[in-house]
């Protein structure tokens, strides 16, 4: 497939379940996305948007759907699309009377990947993802949920995919697994890998992905570069010895959004160039400044703000 088709195409991507008995859920209402090959993507909504319906719709498991889908180029189910694509599914569920070392290399035939690379590939995964040597050759019914988590996603991977989807890549991992996650993800750009990542931590997501999309109940609601994102509203933070109200005043004839929140004053601005000017503004005004500082939204910022508090969504 050549590179420049893209590793994933969706169209008016629309899921309704049928539950005979009762009313239909709608649960994906109009989707459309477009991935580019070697980006990492942030796939974000809270718990029932419909992230897990839409990967299980895009690696085939479900093919029952309105719209269109292409992923590398195929539809989801052919043989063509899942032998390019990798799979951290949301629940793991290994044989556990196998070991780590026969699980890898189970997937990895499945794939058709040749016995003799696996010979090599497995453990330098294994090493990769962090399971520790010693596990390697034990059966994986008594591991750990951190353990098993480790070999989901070296088994993602073995099939040497060119799409990878994780759901929830660092759920059950203490704060170095999540660290090393971090960096293969980044790893996996530098190879030129998509990597299509859901996840309710925001803030691996803002330290790995180049986009994202925010899913609430079946649509998507933003989406595009990260960083225009979570950077569309800079703000200043200064304190000073005294607040008069002349430099309230000031303030607000340079911004329409001025706060003061416990001591601290909270002035919205365009660009970092517009807290120039304060240093002087304060001054001029009998103040002296003790602290003054440029903060912006973090993305954990924007999705409060986009999805809002209130519960519900889709299956």
């Amino acid at each position: 497939m050549a590179a420049s088709t893209p590793a994933l195409e969706i169209s008016g991507l629309t899921k309704v379940f049928d539950t005979k008995t009762l009313e239909p859920v709608p649960v994906l209402d109009g989707i459309d996305l477009t991935l580019e090959r070697g980006e990492i993507f942030g796939f974000l909504g809270r718990n029932g948007a419909g992230k897990t319906t839409t990967v299980k719709i895009l690696t085939g498991a479900i093919r029952d759907y309105e719209g269109e889908c292409r992923v590398l180029g195929h539809a989801p189910a052919s043989m063509e699309a899942r032998q390019g694509v990798g799979l951290l599914p949301e629940v793991l569920d290994f044989q556990g009377w196998l070991t780590a070392v026969e699980i890898m290399e189970l997937h990895g035939r499945l794939h058709g990947v040749p016995r003799e690379r696996l010979s090599d590939s497995v453990p330098q995964l294994l090493t990769r993802c962090g399971l520790a040597q010693d596990a390697w050759n034990r059966r994986v019914g008594p591991f750990s949920k951190g353990m098993l988590q480790r070999l989901g996603i070296a088994v993602s991977l073995v099939g040497e995919p060119e799409l990878v989807f994780l759901d929830e890549p660092t759920a059950n991992l203490d704060p170095v697994g999540r660290r090393q996650v971090r960096d293969l993800l980044l790893d996996l750009e530098r190879e030129g890998k998509t990597v299509f990542l859901n996840s309710h931590l925001l803030s691996d997501v803002e330290r790995t992905c180049s986009r994202v999309a925010i899913l609430e109940k079946g649509r998507i609601v933003q989406q595009g570069d990260i960083l225009g994102m979570a950077h569309v509203q800079p703000y200043v933070h200064l304190r000073t010895t005294t607040v008069p109200p002349g430099l309230l005043e000031d303030l607000r004839a340079m911004s329409d959004d001025v706060a003061v929140l416990d001591g601290t004053i909270v002035v919205r601005v365009r660009t970092a160039d517009d807290m120039d000017p304060i240093p002087s503004l304060v001054e001029r005004h009998g103040a002296r400044l003790r602290y003054l500082d440029l903060a912006q939204e973090s993305l954990e910022d924007v999705f409060m703000r986009i999805v809002g508090a209130e519960g519900g969504g889709a299956a």
